[in-house]
């Protein structure tokens, strides 16, 4: 009985300090998902796109010019009627992997789903982490302003057969750490194939084009990132990759436009590191000789 006694006091002293401990290691994690959440949302840009000139943080409205019409962006804010405040953890990550919202509707791919989907469901999670503590804003979203049969959005059904498929991405065992961490941060969070490719005439992108330049918007032209030693890359150092990203210029040229806004919400706020290895893989990026590349407008 006196054993008995023992053990119940020690179980009960267990139970106090788990009282105690457990609520301080979870506020230690939520607060690490939330920064880590902030910076794969810089790592995305999601500022630039999901904010409208002179608008609230977050709260959409902002005009994705697309050679079909304007296509406005959504509010993102934890608003519980016209952001994504009811949405689940799960609503979230299915628009971010499959493109389709808390609603059931396909999503356009202005909103970067072909590539947000390789990015992992931790990392989705903590971006919805992050995003339910920015400041809600009550702001409804405005309809994409396209010519039938694509302002159907079940349209999007034959669309993402022939140019989407869902997945995660898959490290290559043959490179690097620091190649699989770019290629990561390239092909996932920072979508950069989805300006830098050429696409088709149904806004596909071209796979065997893989950035090697594409026209970004209506007024702006994405160069090649690919190893093209006069349009692309190719004279680039690592080095000088990193300093681009994080200044917004190096001694070759400098960012503007489109570019020069990636650099001030996203590339400057990144890890050394990351940068590090975004060049890497992009170094890695074969050369792509494109004649349209030559008297394009840089950004």
């Amino acid at each position: 009985m006196q054993e008995k006694k023992h053990f119940l006091q020690i179980l009960a002293l267990i139970g106090s300090w788990l009282l105690v401990v457990m609520p301080v290691l979870a506020g230690e994690t939520s607060f690490s998902l939330i920064q880590k959440g902030r910076y794969l949302v810089s790592a995305g840009d999601c500022a630039s796109c999901h904010t409208e000139n002179k608008g609230k943080p977050f709260a959409g409205g902002y005009a994705v010019a697309t050679p079909f019409g304007a296509i406005y962006s959504a509010n993102i804010t934890p608003d519980k009627e016209t952001g994504i405040g009811n949405w689940s953890a799960l609503d979230f990550y299915n628009a971010m992997h499959n493109g389709i919202n808390r609603q059931g509707k396909h999503l356009y791919p202005a909103m970067p789903y072909p590539w947000f989907t390789n990015l992992t469901h931790d990392d989705v999670d903590a971006i919805k982490a992050f995003l339910d503590t920015i400041a809600p804003v009550r702001q409804a979203n405005k309809p994409a302003a396209l010519p039938w049969p694509m302002s159907w959005r079940g349209s999007m059904v034959a669309w993402n057969a022939l140019y989407f498929q869902a997945g995660s991405f898959t490290p290559q065992a043959s490179k690097s750490a620091e190649w699989n961490r770019g290629a990561y941060l390239v092909e996932g969070a920072g979508h950069c194939s989805a300006f830098h490719t050429a696409k088709n005439m149904l806004g596909g992108t071209k796979r065997d084009e893989k950035l090697a330049g594409g026209d970004f918007g209506v007024h702006w032209y994405a160069p090649s990132l690919a190893g093209d030693v006069r349009s692309g890359l190719g004279a680039w150092s690592i080095s000088e990759i990193v300093e681009y990203l994080k200044t917004g210029s190096t001694a070759k040229t400098a960012a503007a436009g489109p570019m020069a806004e990636v650099v001030s919400n996203s590339t400057q706020y990144l890890a050394n590191d990351d940068l590090n290895a975004i060049a890497i893989y992009l170094k890695d990026i074969p050369a792509r000789s494109l004649a349209s590349n030559v008297n394009a407008s840089r950004i």
